[in-house]
This record gives structure tokens, C-alpha cells and sequence, in this order.
């Protein structure tokens, strides 16, 4: 039996893990479909600039997911 006081690192938490959410990349990427969902709504004159905006949101959401795991991977090598 071991006691309460003993660190062990395999049950210690981090800050990361005891925060639950949507990770940032994930919500730029969904946050693409609002103007790709209005270019059916709106005028023929908005579509072209809704399709890039969201293309542009979708291209912002893999930039993120990128850097996030260039950030992981720079800090697990620490």
C-alpha cells in the first residue's frame, strides 16, 4: 500500500489536462462553414468572396493544427 504523500509522476496532472475544451484549430476549421453555409443564403454577388473567406478559415484551422503539433512535439523533446 502506498501512501498519499508520494509524488508519482504517472498520476501527476498538468494544467493542459485538467482544462477540458475544443482545441483552437478545431474551432477556426468550424468556424469556416458560417460564411461557406451563407454563400447559399446570401446573393450571387457575395458567394465568390464567402467561399474564400471560408477557404481562407479552413486554410487558418490546418495552420494552427501545424503549429500546435510542432509545439508538441518541441516540448515533449525538452
Amino acid at each position: 500500500m502506498s501512501r498519499s504523500t508520494d509524488s508519482d509522476a504517472r498520476t501527476a496532472t498538468t494544467e493542459e489536462t485538467m482544462r477540458p475544451g475544443v482545441e483552437p484549430w478545431l474551432k477556426i476549421s468550424t468556424a469556416a462553414f458560417v460564411p461557406l453555409a451563407l454563400s447559399f443564403y446570401l446573393p450571387d454577388e457575395w458567394q465568390p468572396l464567402l467561399l474564400v473567406a471560408g477557404g481562407l478559415l479552413v486554410l487558418a484551422g490546418l495552420v494552427a493544427l501545424v503549429r500546435q503539433e510542432r509545439s508538441k512535439n518541441s516540448d515533449a523533446s525538452v
